[in-house]
């Protein structure tokens, strides 16, 4: 590696034993010619990363995503580069969009190299980012499987078609009705699927344009409602975070700050002073 700074950060997401993600930052390392069990797919966000493969080599850009199915021999050259890559087991990618489909696919072909697709490249960096601490099982299934749905359906021999809409009214409410009543739980995309009688890719869908948002957004924010709610009863932020399904104090403080551009303990000073009639400073500029 180049330099003191250079590192790369390895995990798993949890409950997804054969997913591994790795995030790279000012890497320079050449990986001789090897090849994977898994289906590796990686985007470049900064420098440069050359794929040497049957017999050719070509470049990922941040606009390209760098493929290679498993069992392919490959080499791999990294210069100062910044980057995000996952690997999958085969068996798990295809049953993972056959279960979100809910029907048989054949198994996902690609051709190694780098696929131009900067919309695809730009989801696959929002579900790798999500990734490295998921505010659901809703949130982690939606963008992790909903990405790999699309590139298998753009960029795969097989032709994944989204379901046709219908009357899907029923569906979304009892869904909806569900995470209200269970807003602390850990549900998953496939429970609330089941529970509607929807496959998760079409339950997500019809969820997100009837309510305008997905399933594991509409979670979210009545995790945050209720968690408000605690705040101004005087509890804690930990007892808040705890109550309302977060994992820690610090996932919630992140995701509170992100919701209401000020921290919990700013938003129980903003109660208090509201009850004593003063005023109140807001807080902007919070990431």
């Amino acid at each position: 590696m180049s330099s003191q700074a250079a590192r790369v950060d390895i995990w798993r997401p949890r409950g997804l034993d054969q997913v591994e993600l790795h995030r790279g930052t000012d890497v320079t390392l050449e990986y001789p010619r090897h090849w994977h069990d898994t289906f590796y797919i990686s985007v470049v966000t900064r420098g440069t990363s050359r794929l040497d493969v049957r017999g050719a080599s070509v470049t990922t850009t941040t606009h390209t995503l760098g493929i290679v199915p498993s069992g392919e021999v490959h080499a791999n050259q990294k210069t100062d580069c910044t980057f995000r890559c996952l690997f999958i087991a085969p068996d798990l990618l295809r049953s993972a969009i056959e279960q979100f489909l809910e029907r048989s696919i054949p198994a996902p072909e690609f051709r190694s190299g780098a696929i131009a697709d900067a919309q695809a490249a730009c989801r696959f960096l929002e579900s790798h980012r999500v990734l490295e601490n998921p505010s659901s099982e809703l949130e982690r299934d939606t963008l992790l499987f909903g990405f790999l749905q699309q590139f298998v359906s753009r960029h795969g021999n097989a032709a994944v078609a989204a379901p046709k809409e219908g009357a899907e009214d029923s569906a979304v409410l009892r869904a909806k009705r569900f995470l209200v009543e269970r807003y602390a739980d850990p549900v998953s995309l496939g429970e609330l699927a089941r529970l509607t009688g929807l496959s998760p890719f079409h339950l997500n869908r019809s969820f997100a344009r009837k309510v305008g948002m997905p399933p594991h957004a509409y979670q979210l924010q009545l995790r945050l409602k209720r968690a408000k709610g605690f705040l101004g009863a005087g509890r804690s932020a930990t007892e808040a975070a705890c109550m309302t399904g977060f994992f820690d104090q610090s996932h919630f403080t992140h995701h509170f700050k992100r919701s209401e551009r000020m921290t919990p303990a700013q938003y129980q000073r903003y109660r208090k002073n509201l009850q004593d009639n003063r005023s109140h400073t807001t807080y902007f500029g919070c990431s």
